[in-house]
């Protein structure tokens, strides 16, 4: 392509100067043609141009994963070998020189091979998205593994339970353990903070690899506020003690978050009680009045007097009332007030206009539902900022508004007028689901007053693993907008800034530790990132040694990216016009 671009140009430029070449300026004027008329068709045929100077050192992607920094991980071996076969860039790192949770190996090799150079992976096998890689694409890498010793080992994958309680609640956690070949088929599991051991149990394997098994404890009548708890695997030593211990924070609150009272005991209020404490994140407790004035706890049936009753509603998040709800119209900061119907008769529910709650009816035929028996009108001076389902006697006649909810000066209030609800969770299926969407629904609506503490930004979870970013998710008010946050972990105090994107969360990579953070304009909390990974736990080898099979691509650059080419082509041609001018022609 250059030599005929290069023939082109001196044919054109003798054609147009021939006559004229026995005069030195003339030939100075053709050749200036020339150059002109070379560099303009470079410039629009772009045959392109090897850079031979890429090629040679070969690039090699040392993996930087949690895994390789495990008991055993050979990191330091790798990057020392690394560094012998070329220049080394790090993959599966969740930022710079920080090690992540998941090694995908896919986008960091295109991009080595796009650069046409040899490419060696350093790394130690254990690749998450190693089927994701094509054929095509891992021929053309070298292969080389440090992989880390094995050996017989039971880690604690997984720690379920609530990061609330309140004061006098018992804790319950589920933790789900794995074992490898070779590993006892059981292990002593404790709960403990700091040196204290407040619950032991047995996780038993038996002849399957996944058990569970649960963990309660009692917690004491002073522990209050916030509180490092370890849940560790004790007993003898294995091959990964790194994911023997999980960390869990939990807040202990001198009152609950939520409170549901019922006054007369019946089948709504007890699927009232259990639908919040399965949705909602914060603690629950409930008050049953089994005969007037005589009060007892939900959960175990215990004694309690009216005085505890009232002060737990009065301190509570949310209260939620099932039966006469006229002494507690002023108590919580949000009210969920389900007063007993009065219009027997088969109602069935629908939604109504766009409200908070009515995603829980999409996707569902309200005739599909069971019926009420019994429905109780909202007054006009019920009615508020939305009504989020009515009511037909018999499928037909007039709308009745039986769900609704307003923002007053006392804070939210949600009114539920319909009796025999039980029934969608007894049957279970689609019903089962609605129920629990609609009380999700009520309950985030009715939590999402705005915050005393003035926070615009709260953690999604208090404990992170390893390798994975520390999540806040943006709860002000308007647009989500940058914000400072310091972190401490009593000895160093480092700042960054959270950036939300369009879900209105945001990301913030941390060392393992626990830090107390403070958010600019107000707000401050606790998390962790704890030493467990999910990659800590011994994985297979899915990466296998090879050397490469496939030659690099040499890549080629567009003669369009060297700027000289532009101006030789404007020297040319303004040349050749000076000298035309001097030869007396236009």
């Amino acid at each position: 392509m250059a030599l005929f671009a290069t023939a082109l140009a001196a044919a054109l430029s003798w054609w147009g100067w021939r006559g004229r070449l026995d005069s030195p300026l003339a030939r100075t004027a053709a050749s200036a043609r020339a150059l002109g008329l070379l560099a303009l068709l470079l410039l629009l045929l772009d045959p392109g141009f090897v850079t031979s100077t890429l090629r040679r050192r070969a690039m090699v992607l040392l993996d930087n994963s949690v895994s390789m920094h495990a008991t055993g991980g050979r990191a330091a071996e790798a990057a020392a070998l690394g560094a012998t076969l070329g220049d080394t860039s790090t993959f599966g790192e969740l930022a710079r020189g920080e090690p992540g949770g998941r090694t995908a190996l896919t986008d960091a090799m295109g991009g080595a091979v796009a650069s046409g150079r040899a490419v060696v992976v350093v790394s130690d096998g254990e690749i998450a998205d190693r089927a994701a890689i094509p054929p095509a694409l891992l021929a053309r890498a070298t292969v080389r593994l440090v992989p880390r010793p094995t050996g017989p080992d039971q880690a604690l994958v997984d720690v379920q339970g609530p990061t609330r309680i309140a004061m006098g609640d018992s804790l319950w956690l589920e933790v789900a353990g794995l074992r490898t070949a070779g590993a006892p088929d059981s292990a002593t599991i404790e709960l403990r903070e700091g040196h204290t051991v407040l619950a032991r149990a047995v996780l038993r394997f038996g002849k399957v690899d996944r058990a569970r098994v649960r963990l309660g404890a009692m917690l004491p009548s002073s522990m209050r506020g916030e509180h490092w708890l370890e849940i560790a695997r004790v007993g003898a030593p294995d091959a990964e003690p790194l994911d023997d211990v999980r960390w869990w924070l939990l807040t202990v609150t001198p009152t609950p978050g939520i409170v549901v009272i019922a006054t007369s005991p019946d089948w709504d209020s007890r699927a009232l009680y259990r639908a919040l404490r399965e949705v909602a994140s914060a603690p629950v407790r409930g008050f049953v009045q089994i005969e007037p004035g005589q009060w007892r706890r939900m959960d175990d049936l215990r004694k309690v007097s009216a005085v505890d009753v009232t002060a737990a509603a009065r301190g509570a998040d949310l209260l939620a009332v099932r039966g006469d709800p006229q002494p507690w119209r002023r108590a919580g900061r949000a009210r969920l007030l389900w007063p007993p119907a009065d219009q027997p008769g088969d109602w069935y529910l629908g939604p109504a206009n766009i409200s908070p709650v009515a995603g829980a009816f999409v996707g569902v035929e309200p005739d599909s539902l069971p019926a009420a028996v019994a429905v109780h009108r909202a007054e006009s001076d019920t009615l508020g900022a939305w009504i989020g389902a009515v009511a037909r006697q018999a499928k037909r006649g007039r709308a009745v508004p039986v769900i609704t909810g307003r923002d007053g000066v006392g804070g939210r209030t949600v009114t539920i007028g319909a009796d025999g609800l039980y029934r969608w969770a007894f049957r279970g299926g689609a019903s089962d689901q609605v129920w629990r969407s609609l009380i999700a629904a009520v309950t985030s609506w009715l939590l999402a007053s705005p915050d005393t503490d003035g926070a615009r930004a709260r953690p999604l979870v208090p404990v992170t693993q390893r390798g994975r970013a520390v999540r806040f998710r943006w709860t002000g008010q308007g647009v989500a907008a940058p914000m400072a946050i310091a972190f401490s972990d009593g000895a160093v105090t480092s700042t960054d800034t959270l950036r939300f994107d369009g879900n209105g969360e945001a990301a913030v990579a941390l060392r393992p530790g626990k830090y107390h953070y403070t958010l600019a304009g107000g707000g401050q909390g606790m998390v962790g990132v704890e030493p467990f990974a999910d990659e800590i736990v011994p994985s297979p080898v899915t990466l296998r040694e090879q050397a490469a099979t496939a030659s690099p691509v040499v890549p080629r650059r567009s003669l369009r990216e060297l700027l000289p080419l532009f101006f030789l082509a404007l020297a040319g041609f303004g040349s050749e016009w000076m000298l035309r001018r001097r030869l007396g022609l236009r």
